[in-house]
């Protein structure tokens, strides 16, 4: 159930494109064309325009997702992948995650391994016993597949509220280490923008600043309307080290927890994640890296970025947590070679 608390000068399916995850926007027509999403009760067409008040109502077909495809609840099944386990109690489950793997299923992920069904496995339960969304049960936050490093699952409904509250709160700490492409002038970078999915390519979010963001709510055009859906975001960048003048090592403290919040971010400042086709990365270095190391690093198969840190409070304790990840091999051998190139910034 969605509540409007707030005039969002969209339309219905526009709306719900924006805020239900890995959901395209004829998946959501589909949904509301056959009576599954309703506004105050009542089915509504595709352009309904929301009103300040408006309740929505979203019921999935059974054993199906959008568009009368097979639901991401239809793949939980239980299976068996290796785990890194930080730590585990009755209430939580902290993991350090591979990079390479989906955290739950979504669309575009069938027949891939997921870190939810090594975690069913692993808890020997099926997911109907565990919290939360039906569709991604015990998840309370999410990693990228390429993005390595620390993640919490909860497995008590308790649990899963007070994880919850906290992410939503900001309340937790959350650091990332990267890998830039491009050399970081500064000593710190703070970026406050407000992200959306971006309307061309589903698959990536854009991002506004505080003034254009200001600007556009102000807009009445069907562009304007249709990019509703804006996520105040902010990160704090901070310097590590440069390499040869091209490469910085930086550490990332997330003040909200957006959707490809640090990728977008990196691209805001002409530095995206090194490995990051997505938002930029050329993965080609100048010629005064030696050609070995050229091709060591621009072959690098994945985007260089790792939850490092995850902090919380401990729903059942009230305990104060914190749980660190290592370098993974591959990020860690890349630093490596370039450790002879480190200059002082």
């Amino acid at each position: 159930m969605i509540d409007i608390d707030h005039a969002p000068k969209s339309r219905l399916d526009a709306f719900l494109a924006n805020q239900l995850e890995n959901q395209s926007r004829s998946a959501v027509q589909a949904l509301i064309r056959a009576g599954h999403i309703t506004v105050n009760g009542e089915k509504k067409k595709t352009g309904y325009a929301l009103e300040l008040g408006d309740r929505i109502e979203i019921t999935w077909p059974e054993g199906k997702g959008p568009a009368g495809a097979d639901s991401a609840e239809d793949e939980l099944v239980a299976s068996e992948i290796p785990l890194d386990i930080l730590y585990e109690d009755e209430a939580v489950l902290v993991i350090n995650k591979q990079a390479g793997i989906v955290v739950h299923p979504g669309a575009g992920t069938r027949g891939q391994p997921t870190l939810l069904a090594g975690v069913l496995a692993h808890l020997a339960r099926a997911a109907s016993e565990l919290p939360g969304d039906p569709e991604r049960p015990g998840v309370v936050h999410r990693l990228d597949k390429d993005t390595s490093g620390v993640i919490v699952m909860a497995k008590t409904p308790e649990a899963h509220r007070h994880l919850a509250l906290q992410f939503k709160n900001k309340t937790n700490l959350r650091e990332y280490v990267a890998l830039l492409d491009g050399a970081m002038a500064d000593d710190e970078r703070t970026v406050e923008s407000y992200l959306y999915r971006d309307p061309r390519f589903r698959t990536r979010f854009a991002s506004l600043t505080q003034e254009e963001y200001v600007a556009k709510q102000e807009e009445t055009s069907e562009r304007g309307r249709e990019l509703l859906g804006y996520r105040y975001a902010k990160t704090l960048f901070t310097r590590r080290k440069v390499f040869g003048r091209r490469l910085t090592l930086a550490l990332m403290r997330l003040e909200t927890g957006r959707t490809h919040q640090i990728r977008v971010h990196a691209k805001s400042l002409g530095l995206p994640v090194w490995g990051d086709s997505l938002y930029g990365s050329t993965r080609r270095l100048p010629p005064h890296f030696p050609v070995d190391l050229r091709q060591a690093i621009e072959n690098t198969p994945r985007l260089l970025l790792h939850a490092r840190r995850l902090g919380f409070v401990h729903p059942t304790s009230g305990q104060k947590l914190a749980f660190e990840a290592p370098l993974p091999a591959d990020f860690r051998g890349v630093l490596e070679l370039l450790e002879k190139h480190a200059q002082n910034s």
